[in-house]
């Protein structure tokens, strides 16, 4: 215990050293502009699931201050609506199909996997001198199933001198099959935001070298289901709503709690002022469906519409927030249209890092983020050939170019479950866009009208160009069969 004291006492120290020589660079105009990077993602929140979206009832008193503090982004979107393909272009800035994930990864395909081949955000950070960590929910490949697919890569490949992170991403309390740079753990106890927030404090006191920018990505397992939150939290939602919808808003809350605790750790380490803090979901909020605890699914995209594995807009809108201290103005909102696809070159470029130069769906979107004009020049896009039927037939290829959003619908679905198998590969290949609608989303926040025959001539022009992106992505996807046979 002494030893640990002395080790706390010293790292005390350095940090009022480090502080002290950082702000007298700042007065003297030469210190280098490399900001911490803290990114945290819940998963299947929904757009209107906190207070500074707009819900009248669940408590998300850290993130609104947040955005009090920093901005909204308005027009922020996840690159796909289920878990494993928008995490992995989160982490590589480019569509899942380019990847091989289609859908989630799961125990029955467990060889699907990140390619070793693309170049990751984690990589190229560490590359341009950062400490770089994943704490939480990682989804991108199974560390459980390593030993047997020599060929999924490990952690460190991926770019992480430090990870904490369970293959289980369904159990919430008391959560199994845990590992820690590479040591398997199994079982901890408690919940699954708690464990995580509590890691991350601790990397942040205890692991991280100061004498590095740090990158931490934060994922939180909440409130995915099974849905499931601290008691105290339940009980305070008890007498306005379900039992079950009180599990949900209770779960938010329990991850809101863990960002306050982060936040305030910055604050007393005296990191505060020279870290941005980036806020999202990787989707869409997951619909009611029969099992344990899903019927305690109770995300809003409100005002927009769609659920997680659609492709409408709320499928994909997902929350936004930002704080960059001396960059951006308190409580600034940000309408430009941009995604967390655009995390890799806009982060590479905040770090002083070469992004890839060709190859990219996202872009750097930096301008923003310093609070100057800026107006995307890509448009964004979105395929997913298993999109859900639920809530009328979904999409299954979007292309939104500033207000304008381009739906292409397929006639059928392929046989089976929602998850990805290798006998889909046929049906991903084959599948033609038969329709399509056209929404101006400006003005149509529900995609209620379809406005393509008002504008033919935009419509036309969009449809061909998802058309043509469309059949691109077929064209890129690449099969497991390989794999499979091992």
């Amino acid at each position: 215990m002494e030893s640990v004291g002395r080790e706390e006492g010293v790292r005390a120290g350095v940090r009022v050293v480090a502080g002290t020589v950082w702000l007298l660079l700042v007065v003297i105009g030469i210190a280098e502009e490399r900001p911490n990077i803290l990114v945290i993602v819940a998963d299947d929140l929904g757009y209107g699931d906190l207070g500074c979206t707009g819900h009248e009832l669940i408590r998300t008193p850290n993130l609104d201050l947040l955005a009090g503090e920093g901005a909204r982004l308005t027009n922020f979107y996840a690159p796909a609506s289920v878990c494993s393909p928008s995490r992995a272009a989160m982490m590589t800035g480019r569509n899942g199909y380019r990847h091989g994930i289609y859908g989630f990864i799961h125990t029955g395909a467990p060889y699907v996997h990140l390619p070793k081949g693309e170049v990751t955000l984690p990589q190229l950070m560490r590359k341009g001198g950062y400490e770089t960590a994943l704490i939480g929910k990682w989804h991108v490949s199974l560390n459980d199933f390593r030993k047997k697919f020599k060929e999924i890569p490990s952690m460190e490949d991926y770019g992480f001198d430090y990870w904490y992170s369970s293959d289980n991403n369904t159990v919430i309390k008391d959560k199994p099959g845990w590992w820690r740079n590479g040591k398997k753990l199994d079982k901890q106890n408690g919940y699954a935001a708690n464990l995580v927030g509590k890691d991350a404090v601790r990397w942040l006191k205890e692991e991280w070298d100061m004498e590095k920018p740090f990158f931490q990505l934060v994922h939180f397992y909440e409130p995915h289901w099974f849905v499931d939150a601290p008691r105290d939290l339940v009980e305070g939602y008890l007498g306005e709503v379900s039992e079950n919808e009180a599990y949900y808003y209770a779960a938010v809350e329990n991850v809101d709690r863990e960002v306050g605790r982060i936040l305030r750790t910055l604050k007393e380490e005296g990191l505060e002022q020279d870290t941005l803090v980036f806020f999202t979901s990787d989707h869409g909020p997951a619909t009611l469906g029969k099992g344990r605890n899903r019927f305690r699914n109770y995300g809003t995209a409100k005002p927009y519409r769609g659920k997680k594995y659609g492709l409408w807009d709320g499928s994909v809108h997902v929350p936004g927030i930002v704080r960059w201290p001396g960059k951006l103005k308190a409580g600034t909102k940000l309408e430009a249209l941009s995604g967390s696809i655009d995390w890799l070159p806009t982060f590479c470029e905040i770090a002083g890092v070469d992004a890839p130069k060709v190859g990219l769906d996202g872009e750097s979107f930096v301008k923003l983020l310093e609070g100057k004009e800026w107006k995307r020049k890509k448009a964004m896009e979105w395929h997913h050939y298993n999109a859900t039927l639920i809530e009328s037939p979904n999409p299954n290829a979007v292309r939104r170019e500033e207000n304008w959003v381009i739906c292409g619908f397929y006639d059928a679905r392929p046989k089976g479950t929602g998850r990805w198998v290798p006998g889909h590969m046929g049906f991903i290949r084959g599948a033609k866009l038969r329709r399509f609608e056209m929404y101006d989303v400006s003005k149509d926040l529900g995609q209620v009208q379809d406005v393509g025959g008002i504008f033919p001539k935009r419509f036309e022009k969009m449809k061909k160009a998802l058309k043509v992106s469309h059949f691109e992505m077929k064209n890129a996807a690449r099969g497991w069969e390989q794999s499979k046979k091992k």
